[in-house]
């Protein structure tokens, strides 16, 4: 996790494209395969399907907080 945070940042400091694909290729080398996969999906813009709605999130978490709806 902590090398995909610094490749994030690495994308993100720099406008040269040389650089962002240095960065790119430097993570992929040294990258566990599963890492990677994510990093291809983060990276492409994908998200993770929402698999809990923002109602039933926030209703289970007041309910364990024991907080009034």
């Amino acid at each position: 996790m902590k090398s995909f945070a610094r490749l994030y940042t690495a994308l993100d400091e720099t406008t040269a494209t040389n650089e962002k694909i240095a960065a790119l290729v430097d993570y992929f080398r040294n990258a566990p395969p599963a890492d990677a996969a994510w990093a291809v999906h983060f990276l492409s813009g994908r998200r993770p399907k929402r698999l809990v709605s923002a109602r039933n999130l926030r209703a289970w978490a007041a309910r364990e907080a024991a907080l009034p709806d």
